[in-house]
């Protein structure tokens, strides 16, 4: 029987030390990038070279807080999924969501320039701080993650690609990546191309990768973090484990990538306390393939792992 979140993994970590982790590992994680992405380009550095200098030390210091910090203990032990996740991660994540952001880019920044010169000005507000920018952009991308995402859980047909992300038993910071590579490129499709279209300068569009790559490392990691007030701004993990749960009317809320304010526009925030679902997964599939290549070919091969579940 799989350890509950009511056993408190954490007895042992219950330091002073450690409580100050749970509050404020996450903010000061995503302060710190954000500040020293902002230094690396006024250094000279490329935008993307500077997503890549900040994201992989985040990576390091939340696998070590997993072992310190963890919410679950059995969440740590290998369930045999750690190649499949670096796999997602490096094409079904990485990979696809690049190719289809250069697409964009090339099919949308004509457009850009075009609606630039018809109103005489840049349609973005460039002369707003750097900050404001952000926070414009970010809500501005995260309309459409949140209804490419609600279609997911919603629609038969885009559910069996998003049912590849849904089909970890537990949830580590590796698992963020765990996607299909036609999901990824659909929550891109949906998402950027008004920021690309209004010309948001390259900088800040940085920046929100950074805060999406530091977020969504944190949101799937095996981190007790207690973000309290934060929990209405940003999608986090304390959030994001309910949306993992078996129980279809707990999975089916919760759609923020990175922020949750669509969810409280569109009433799909759920939060009734903090331990989390029991159990995560897909009840409806237990044979759901747990290699690459076989998660790969679910969406075209769905009746036949229905049949599979179903016997």
């Amino acid at each position: 029987m799989a350890e509950s979140p009511m056993d408190d993994p954490n007895s042992r970590h219950r330091g002073p030390v450690a409580q100050l982790a749970r509050l404020t590992l996450f903010p000061l994680a995503l302060g710190a990038g954000l500040w020293a992405t902002t230094v690396a380009m006024a250094e000279g550095l490329a935008p993307s070279a500077a997503l890549g200098l900040v994201s992989l030390p985040c990576m390091v210091i939340v696998a070590a807080a997993e072992r310190w910090i963890p919410f679950r203990a059995d969440w740590n032990r290998n369930h045999g999924d750690v190649l499949t996740d670096i796999l997602h991660t490096l094409f079904s994540s990485y990979l696809g969501i690049e190719l289809v952001k250069l697409g964009l880019l090339m099919a949308l920044l004509p457009l850009a320039g075009w609606l630039s010169a018809q109103y005489g000005s840049p349609l973005w507000p460039t002369d707003w701080s750097i900050w404001a920018q952000l926070a414009v952009v970010a809500v501005i991308i995260e309309f459409g993650c949140y209804w490419i995402h609600r279609v997911g859980h919603e629609v038969e047909f885009f559910w069996r690609f998003h049912s590849i992300h849904h089909s970890p038993e537990r949830l580590y910071w590796l698992n963020a990546g765990r996607d299909h590579p036609v999901g990824a490129a659909l929550t891109t499709l949906a998402s950027l191309p008004p920021a690309i279209a209004l010309g948001v300068p390259e900088p800040c569009m940085a920046l929100y990768f950074v805060m999406q790559s530091i977020h969504g490392l944190f949101q799937h990691a095996n981190v007790d973090v207690r973000l309290g007030p934060l929990n209405w701004i940003f999608s986090m993990a304390e959030l994001h484990r309910w949306h993992h749960s078996t129980e279809i009317e707990e999975a089916n809320t919760n759609y923020g990538l990175t922020l949750i304010c669509w969810d409280i526009v569109f009433g799909t925030r759920f939060l009734p306390h903090l331990r989390g679902p029991e159990v995560i997964g897909i009840a409806a599939m237990p044979w759901f393939p747990k290699s690459y290549w076989g998660q790969f070919t679910v969406p075209f091969r769905w009746k036949y792992w229905l049949r599979e579940s179903a016997g």
